[in-house]
């Protein structure tokens, strides 16, 4: 099985093998940094259980890096329609060259598109390979310990991302600033352990679980095209 070390070595490939100005580089170097800070934590008593949050965190993991080996197997400047890239991550894979969008923009679209569509289905995914429930046992408060990580993280990314950017420009970019700061970490995971909750309850219910999936993308994607709106020309 692999390992929250093989996911840190992915992402680093990942981020090396593309340009600076990449979106999906911007975001992957950021979930690198956040990978390795849970990492980090492992062993030392901060989780109630280890080995369930590295499995956690790595099927989550896993579930991105899926959506990077379809962007290199698809065209990725082609119309959205059929494109194999998931609805929930499309926005960031189609926009990623666009030079009128700026680093925090991508980070907080990939945040939304992980958090948002993807950490729901890796509770469930995690919880049905240990054969737990999500309210049984540590699995809830893990969790809420990895809030603790990401938040903390995150907060300082987007602070640097928007600071360099006003030094860059000469200015304060409030409509960009409103924009990102309309999006919440701590909100998008509150949300995303329920619907967690709620898939596991129709996990045996292939049609309404699947339907679920499906209208979850389709607005995590339409979310993430609003992050992306170029603000500059």
């Amino acid at each position: 099985m692999a390992t929250i070390h093989d996911m840190i070595s992915r992402m680093r490939l990942i981020a090396d093998s593309l340009p600076e100005d990449d979106g999906v580089r911007a975001f992957t170097t950021v979930y690198q940094r956040v990978t390795e800070a849970i990492r980090d934590r492992l062993g030392t008593g901060f989780f109630a259980d280890d080995r369930f949050v590295e499995i956690l965190d790595v099927v989550f993991a896993g579930r991105f890096l899926a959506a990077v080996d379809s962007s290199i197997d698809s065209s990725i400047d082609t119309a959205p329609t059929g494109h194999p890239v998931n609805r929930a991550w499309r926005p960031l894979f189609v926009a990623r060259a666009d030079p009128r969008i700026h680093a925090v923009q991508f980070v907080v679209a990939g945040m939304n598109a992980h958090i948002n569509f993807d950490l729901s289905l890796a509770v469930v995914d995690a919880c049905t390979a240990e054969h737990v429930d999500p309210d049984t046992g540590s699995v809830a408060e893990d969790y809420d310990r990895v809030n603790d990580v990401l938040e903390s993280i995150e907060s300082a990314v987007r602070n640097s991302l928007l600071h360099d950017l006003e030094l860059q420009l000469g200015q304060p970019l409030e409509p960009l600033v409103h924009l990102i700061s309309s999006w919440s970490i701590a909100n998008a995971r509150e949300a995303a352990w329920v619907r967690a909750k709620v898939l596991w309850q129709l996990r045996h219910i292939g049609p309404l679980f699947d339907q679920a999936v499906d209208i979850s993308a389709s607005a995590v994607g339409m979310t993430s095209r609003q992050l992306l709106t170029p603000l500059l020309e």
